[in-house]
């Protein structure tokens, strides 16, 4: 009998653990199956992929792939609570990578075109062109210029020289096939998602954290497989190399570390983030000397190894130029809260007469955005200890994501990746991001946000804004720390 008052708890259901990793397949493969006829394909259409469903309906694979991306959902979210209990091995995440991403490996991808525009870049390092110099354009057309999405088209890269440099190897080894140029592609990022697997869970339990959780979160959620296996976006290789750079820092080799993250930030500049975090903590807690000494020792190692891959990768430094800086934040999408809050405020200024540019007003709001997350990063950055550094990076990368001028679902990988491996990985925030942030984005790579729906999206982000600073949320998630193990 139970003491008056006191409720029984339900019986927890212990969930086989084949019976999510079943469920991932199948999901897997229903989303491969669908994704060549409603997901990211090349294009003209005749131009179709081998692992295909019988012509049909497109409304039926669209029921389809949503249906498979649900189950691959249901399976993550299973193999969760066996993460969450400590149940989930290294051995036991690799066989779910194995079975979850072979089918995406090898399948249309899905939920972005930046691919194309890799295998576009790859080619006119081939041919012996500049990629920070001409666009895409210059290829001529053919299925490959019309498979990037038509805005790149007169783009000229905004990644680093490394990426760019790299970018030749999958071409080179995958002939003219544009199928086989993705797959080559995905093998390239893949390399980042082996350093994820291999250093998540060396920094997982350097905190205290549970390693299974932090590759549940960072590798197998379907925001990572869709992101980095799928669509072999470039933000896996920038992230693995981010987190060995991690794992060696917290081994006390800190000038290493720096090698690390500035390689990484040759890939895309974010990485830079570590070098600051890597040192904020030493440098707050050391004498005015030492600090000198420290920031000049950061600075020295990055400059040296940005200066040597530039030199050697022999492009040039465009790419640091700032019209290269600024190509990611050309388009404006409702999937961006700056561009969601804009568009609505100039809405209502329309509505009460007021005669304001709905372009202007989202300009404006862009501009606060990246000075109010600049703000934000600069105050966790001057807050830094050793024990809140890693998690401090990971809400950083979050804060610059939420608040940069365009935001797609696979930047948020950034902070996700790196909190996970902190006392914040059982955060409901992270799973639900984990979980559900592909879906701001169709099966092709197009924003889901779109016509009038900043007046759900706008509304959201102000409503949370003005939750997380006014019940004093922001101190919970800034005043955390980590137990150094």
């Amino acid at each position: 009998m139970h003491a008056a008052g006191v409720r029984s708890r339900p019986a927890r259901i212990n969930v086989p653990y084949w019976l999510p990793l079943l469920l991932g397949t199948v999901g897997s493969l229903g989303t491969v199956l669908a994704a060549a006829t409603v997901g990211s394909n090349p294009r003209p259409h005749s131009y179709q992929w081998w692992l295909r469903l019988p012509e049909g309906s497109y409304l039926l694979a669209h029921v389809l792939f949503y249906s498979s991306v649900a189950l691959l959902t249901l399976g993550w979210a299973g193999l969760g609570s066996h993460a969450l209990r400590g149940e989930l091995t290294s051995t036991r995440a690799w066989i779910a990578l194995a079975l979850w991403g072979s089918p995406l490996m090898v399948g249309s991808p899905a939920f972005g075109r930046d691919v194309y525009s890799y295998v576009a870049q790859g080619e006119l390092v081939r041919r012996g062109l500049n990629p920070y110099l001409v666009a895409p354009r210059v290829l001529g057309n053919g299925p490959l210029l019309s498979s990037i999405a038509h805005v790149w088209h007169n783009t000229t890269s905004p990644y680093g020289p490394l990426f760019v440099e790299l970018t030749r190897i999958p071409v080179a080894l995958s002939g003219g096939s544009l199928m086989a140029q993705v797959i080559a592609f995905r093998v390239l990022e893949f390399a980042g998602v082996v350093l994820l697997m291999t250093t998540l869970p060396v920094v997982a339990r350097h905190f205290g954290a549970d390693a299974g959780v932090a590759l549940w979160l960072g590798v197998l959620s379907p925001l990572a497989l869709f992101s980095a296996v799928a669509s072999a976006h470039n933000d896996t290789l920038m992230l693995g190399l981010m987190a060995a750079a991690l794992a060696v820092g917290l081994r006390a080799s800190r000038p290493w570390a720096v090698v690390l993250f500035a390689v990484a930030a040759t890939i895309k500049l974010p990485a830079l983030a570590g070098v600051i975090f890597l040192y904020a903590g030493p440098w707050r807690e050391s004498a005015t000397r030492m600090r000198a000494r420290l920031a000049l020792e950061a600075l020295a190692i990055t400059a040296a190894v940005v200066v040597a891959i530039t030199g050697l990768a022999g492009y040039g430094w465009t790419w640091l130029s700032p019209r290269a800086l600024s190509i990611p934040t050309q388009l404006r999408v409702l999937t961006s809260p700056t561009v969601s809050v804009g568009v609505l405020l100039g809405a209502a200024a329309h509505a009460v007469g007021l005669h304001a540019s709905t372009r202007s007003v989202v300009t404006y709001t862009r501009q606060a955005g990246e000075v109010l997350g600049a703000a934000l990063v600069a105050l966790l950055a001057l807050g830094c200890r050793g024990a809140n550094a890693t998690r401090r990076l990971g809400i950083a990368l979050l804060i610059v994501v939420i608040s940069s001028p365009t935001v797609w679902p696979w930047y948020f990988l950034w902070g996700v990746t790196v909190l996970a491996t902190t006392s914040a990985q059982r955060s409901r925030f992270l799973m639900l991001v984990a979980g559900l942030a592909i879906l701001l984005v169709g099966p092709g790579g197009s924003p889901m946000l779109g016509g009038n729906g900043f007046y759900v999206s706008g509304t959201i982000v102000i409503a949370g804004l003005v939750w997380f600073f006014a019940t004093g949320q922001w101190r919970t998630v800034i005043g955390g720390a980590d137990h150094v193990v």
